[in-house]
């Protein structure tokens, strides 16, 4: 009989990882060495455990083990807080430039949610995104590819930002 032991992840609200353990027990009182936010290891709508990543038993792991960081709970689909805080700072940032027309915001905003993962909606959100993007203000262009860089999705990433 295999034994696969689940692990799970506790994240600060900003979204810094911060370990990995067997259990899902939390100091409730324990906040993020990096930031000072505090701690979760369940999704805070549903409770479900944010998972880290499985071990079978008898396998021998070495080296350092990261489990990716999940924007969605696996269980009911809300965004976890820092991906709540990426998507309203870009709605935020995009509301900050005067030049453009209330009509291209909107078309921006509503494109940034299928942005952040590779769905069947991910092409028409790339198309909305690049048809707007290059009215953006410099300052605002700087500020919108430093916040979603490193939570689009690969596939939006390499279309958005061919580097």
């Amino acid at each position: 009989m295999r034994i696969i032991v689940q692990k799970f992840q506790k994240i600060c609200l900003n979204g810094h990882q911060l370990s990995v353990q067997s259990s899902r027990q939390l100091d409730p009182d324990e906040f993020c060495p990096k930031c000072g936010t505090s701690v979760i290891s369940t999704c805070q709508t549903c409770e479900a455990p944010i998972a880290g990543w499985y071990e079978p038993d008898g396998i021998a792991y070495f080296g350092p083990r990261e489990a990716d960081k999940p924007s969605y709970c696996k269980k009911c689909a809300t965004p976890f807080p820092w991906t709540e805080q990426v998507l309203n700072n870009a709605i935020e940032l995009i509301a900050l430039d005067d030049a453009l027309s209330d009509e291209d915001k909107q078309l921006i905003k509503t494109a940034i949610p299928d942005l952040l993962v590779d769905t069947p909606r991910t092409q028409l959100a790339e198309a909305k995104f690049k048809k707007v993007f290059p009215k953006v203000s410099g300052f605002v262009k700087d500020s919108m590819y430093n916040l979603l860089v490193d939570v689009l999705s690969e596939t939006a990433k390499k279309s958005l930002f061919p580097d």
